[in-house]
C-alpha cells in the first residue's frame, strides 16, 4: 500500500513538472468569451521553428550547395554569383521564392528568351523545372515562355530536349505550349495558321539549318498545335 501511494506521488510530482516546464515554453493569457475566463496558451516566438517550403522542390536532385549542384554543366555558383543574376531566379534554386499564378512568376519566367548567354542556362532550368510542377493554374504562364524559348533559340532547344532520351522532357514542353502558349493575337480556332507561325519562325533563328533539323520544327511544331478535330 505505502509503495502504491508513494508511486502515485512521484507520478504526481512528475506532472506538475511538465506542466511547469510547458508553461515556460509558452505565453499564457486569460481572455474574457462569452463573459467567461479563458484561459489560452500561445507558444513564445523565439520557440517556433520555421522550416523553409521546399518540398514542392523534392524532386529536383538538389542539395542546395551551390558548388555541389550542377546546371548545364555549370555549378550552381556561376550562376547566383553572376551580379546580373535576377534575385527572384536565386530566390527559386534556393525554395524561397515558389512559383503560383502571380506576376512575378510570371516576369521570371520570361527570362529563359534573355540574351544574357551566360545566365539564360539558368532561368531557362527554372522554366523547366516550373513546368514539370505545374498545376493547371501554373500553366497558364508557362506556355508562353517556352513558346518563346523554341522560337529564339530552336538549336539550343533541341540540344536542351535531346539530354532526356526518354522524351519526358519534350513532351512536358510541347503540352505547355499546347495549353497555354497561344498568343493574343493567335486565333486558336486556326491552329494550322499558327503551327506555320512558328515553324517559320524557329527557321529562320535556326542556325545551320539542314533537313534533319527543318523536319524535327515542323514535327515538334504539330505536337504543339496538331490538326483541330472536325
Amino acid at each position: 500500500m505505502n509503495k502504491l501511494i508513494c508511486f502515485i506521488f512521484l507520478i504526481f510530482v512528475f506532472s506538475c513538472k511538465n506542466i511547469d516546464q510547458s508553461n515556460e515554453d509558452n505565453i499564457i493569457k486569460t481572455e474574457t468569451i462569452e463573459s467567461k475566463s479563458v484561459k489560452i496558451i500561445e507558444p513564445k516566438k523565439e520557440n517556433i521553428v520555421y522550416k523553409p517550403d521546399i518540398d514542392w522542390q523534392e524532386n529536383f536532385g538538389l542539395t542546395h550547395d551551390i558548388d555541389k549542384d550542377s546546371i548545364w554543366k555549370k555549378p550552381v555558383r556561376f550562376y547566383v554569383d553572376n551580379p546580373n543574376c535576377d534575385k527572384t531566379a536565386i530566390g527559386f534554386y534556393f525554395g524561397k521564392f515558389r512559383p503560383r499564378d502571380t506576376p512575378e512568376t510570371s516576369k521570371v519566367l520570361q527570362l529563359a528568351v534573355s540574351d544574357d548567354t551566360n545566365l539564360r542556362p539558368f532561368y531557362r532550368w527554372i522554366l523547366n523545372k516550373t513546368i514539370e510542377i505545374q498545376d493547371g493554374a501554373l500553366g497558364e504562364f508557362t506556355g508562353v515562355p517556352a513558346r518563346k524559348y523554341t522560337e529564339k533559340f530552336p538549336n539550343e532547344f533541341f540540344e536542351y530536349m535531346d539530354i532526356d532520351p526518354s522524351g519526358e522532357k519534350y513532351s512536358n514542353w510541347y503540352n505547355s505550349i499546347l495549353y497555354s502558349g497561344s498568343y493574343e493575337d493567335d486565333d486558336i480556332k486556326k491552329s494550322e495558321v499558327i503551327r506555320q507561325n512558328l515553324i517559320k519562325t524557329m527557321k529562320s533563328n535556326c542556325k545551320n539549318c539542314n533537313q534533319k533539323m527543318n523536319k524535327r520544327i515542323e514535327k515538334f511544331a504539330l505536337d504543339c498545335f496538331p490538326e483541330s478535330e472536325k
